[in-house]
């Protein structure tokens, strides 16, 4: 259900069963003028004019501009232009598709991550209960590895949800995590 109150929009109930055999409808950027709005006090503008399969955003406090698959990763990163193919192999979105990506820098340094459909689950964010597919970025650093993830959802054309986990094995097998940054949908404007 969607309700209106004035020009901003709130969704609610969107939430279906979680199906593990879920598979997105195709993917569309959202209407431009679209605003979405973040727990972290950020908020990005959908824009038309992006080359697909990216969709453009500007975010409304620096007046960045960003193209971005899936609402995630970003066309200005050199691993993610080197492998939108492979990303977009995982399209439709389905739980247990994974994407291998490499991509080698003028230093010789060899960057690699992984992006997997871990999951398709129904979660409960700020705008509602929103039914969404969790895509998980798993990326070795160091002695460690960033575990990010965002809970993408097919009926808003965007995440709703962003967490980020780095994980350290020290010398004695220890691991220790932090959690530098997270966000939720907070609102949704539609024009």
């Amino acid at each position: 259900m969607i309700r209106s109150i004035g020009r901003i929009f709130v969704v609610g109930a969107l939430a279906c069963a979680a199906d593990v055999a879920a598979q997105s409808p195709p993917v569309q950027c959202p209407a431009p003028k679209t605003i979405y709005s973040f727990t972290d006090s950020s908020s990005v503008q959908a824009l038309a004019g992006a080359p697909g399969p990216f969709c453009r955003f500007v975010n409304l406090d620096s007046g960045q501009q960003v193209d971005l698959f899936l609402g995630a990763f970003s066309a200005t990163s050199p691993i993610v232009r080197t492998n939108i193919d492979v990303l977009k192999s995982l399209l439709p979105l389905q739980v247990g598709k994974t994407a291998y990506l490499g991509k080698t820098g003028p230093d010789g340094k060899a960057w690699q991550a992984t992006v997997s459909v871990e999951g398709y689950e129904s979660i409960r964010v700020p705008v509602g209960q929103l039914s969404c597919f969790v895509l998980l970025w798993t990326e070795p650093s160091g002695t460690g590895k960033w575990n990010r993830r965002w809970w993408y959802c097919p009926s808003l054309e965007y995440p709703a949800k962003y967490t980020a986990q780095f994980e350290v094995v020290s010398a004695n097998g220890r691991t220790s995590s932090s959690s530098p940054t997270s966000w939720e949908l907070a609102g949704v404007r539609v024009p």
